[in-house]
């Protein structure tokens, strides 16, 4: 059972009030109340606490050291009460508590962190979830979580029930460390990449969790990795070969530290897409989420 509270907010507000202003009469005249229901709340919070909180033998209310201490924790609580306050107003205007997007790892991050930004500077008091999946895994926990927002490549569901923005093309580069044997090879085919350690970064959706999706290439040998971050620095140090989103390694492809496969297909495009529910439309922080998003693409 919960161990109940021996005082309440509005003593506090009280305490507070009588410090601020120096006396009993200067908190009544604050909190439009008279005289004797200011002692009245302190005399209570005192017996309730067993603390006596004023030293009552001068003309000027002054806090005993256990005041002082009461007061410095109560500060800290009425200042918690009054931010549940302000969101809570907040809320009423069409905030929303919380707004969950889920978006596949392999896209560009900075214009949803400028997003992310624009909330802190504008204050926006709606909690941001951002997960980060990748390809099935994407859609799953959107599901799963009944997630508000998603940014997903070449969704196959074309339900009208869906609102669908298309975003740029993402341009993904097959490529290999440049101290790696592939590197110097030319007119390669997909029988000649099938003898080389493929880095694949896994399918994100629990229906793969302990039998990994293959990818589409024909190499007998792969190595798994949880993000395109990691696979980067494995490319970098020439564990193997495989596909990344040129957006990550523009300056490994400048300084030669990467370089593309001369294969017959070394390159192709996804095509990621906003989506979000026809039934569940966005609030005043989806939308704003949604508005900046576009703005900084279009900027890019």
């Amino acid at each position: 059972m919960p161990e109940p509270v021996r005082f309440t907010l509005d003593q506090l507000l009280v305490l507070e009030a009588i410090v601020e202003t120096g006396t009993f009469a200067g908190a009544a005249k604050a909190l439009y109340r008279v005289p004797s229901a200011i002692s009245y709340t302190i005399r209570t919070l005192e017996e309730m606490l067993e603390v006596q909180l004023f030293d009552r033998t001068g003309h000027k209310a002054t806090l005993t050291p256990a005041g002082r201490r009461i007061l410095e924790e109560g500060g800290d609580l009425l200042h918690q009460a009054r931010q549940l306050d302000r969101l809570a107003r907040q809320i009423q205007t069409g905030w929303e508590p919380e707004l969950q997007i889920v978006v596949d790892g392999v896209v560009p991050m900075h214009p949803i962190t400028r997003a992310l930004r624009a909330f802190r500077e504008e204050q926006i008091p709606t909690r941001i979830r951002l997960d980060v999946e990748y390809q099935e895994g994407v859609p799953d926990r959107w599901e799963a979580d009944g997630a508000d927002l998603m940014i997903i490549l070449d969704f196959e569901d074309r339900s009208d029930t869906l609102v669908r923005t298309a975003l740029p093309a993402l341009q993904m580069l097959c490529v290999v460390g440049a101290d790696h044997p592939l590197s110097e090879m030319d007119n390669l085919n997909r029988a000649g990449l099938a003898a080389h350690m493929e880095l694949v970064v896994k399918d994100s959706s629990p229906k793969y969790a302990k039998s990994p999706k293959r990818p589409f290439g024909e190499s007998q040998h792969l190595t798994f990795l949880s993000d395109f971050h990691s696979k980067r620095l494995a490319l970098l140090d020439g564990a193997g070969f495989g596909w990344i989103p040129r957006h990550l390694i523009e300056s490994d492809l400048k300084t030669s530290e990467l370089v593309v496969l001369a294969t017959e297909l070394c390159q192709w495009e996804y095509h990621p897409e906003l989506v979000h529910r026809k039934d569940k439309p966005l609030g005043r922080a989806g939308q704003r989420f949604v508005d900046v998003l576009l703005a900084e693409i279009k900027g890019a």
